[in-house]
């Protein structure tokens, strides 16, 4: 049975590729998803917000409760935006799922190293796609806890 999983925190998906968006956008809503969903294409772009939102105690709109991060990314791409993330001053825990063509165990293994909380390789079978979202939704968005978004911070923060 599919849960319906209500958020008001917004899942961010950081992709270039329109038809990548829509096609995960689409496997997202058939795993019933039901939060808001951002996008950027450029992830400095992120990189940039996060940092300006996370110092604002109710920033609005409200931070991510998760990050999907596709790696082959232009200009900046995602393995850089891993590095830069964990760098930022004040900013809140927030977990980065890959979301890849890639299959290469090289990239699966430097993507964990750099802080990646998972890593999906993108199936060629949509009825694939579909059940991987619908355990990243049942795993992300219902079973697990995240921290408050303006109460806990990165580890970088903490020991200062």
């Amino acid at each position: 049975m599919l849960n319906t999983v209500h958020n008001k925190h917004p899942l961010l998906i950081i992709e270039d590729s329109d038809e990548d968006f829509e096609i995960t956008c689409w496997a997202l809503a058939k795993a019933n998803l039901h939060c808001p969903i951002e996008r950027s294409s450029k992830a400095e772009e992120v990189l940039l917000s996060l940092s300006a939102r996370a110092s604002q105690v109710d920033c609005e709109p409200p931070l991510p409760k998760l990050i999907l991060l596709d790696l082959n990314l232009p200009s900046m791409g995602g393995r850089q935006f891993l590095e830069k993330l964990k760098l930022i001053e004040h900013i809140p825990i927030i977990p980065v799922v890959v979301l890849s063509t890639s299959n290469n165990p090289r990239d699966i293994e430097k993507a964990y190293r750099l802080g990646a909380q998972g890593y999906i390789c993108k199936p060629l079978s949509l009825e694939v796609y579909v059940k991987k979202m619908q355990a990243l939704v049942n795993y992300w968005f219902d079973a697990v806890e995240v921290p408050n978004n303006h109460q806990m911070f990165s580890p970088n923060t903490q020991s200062r």
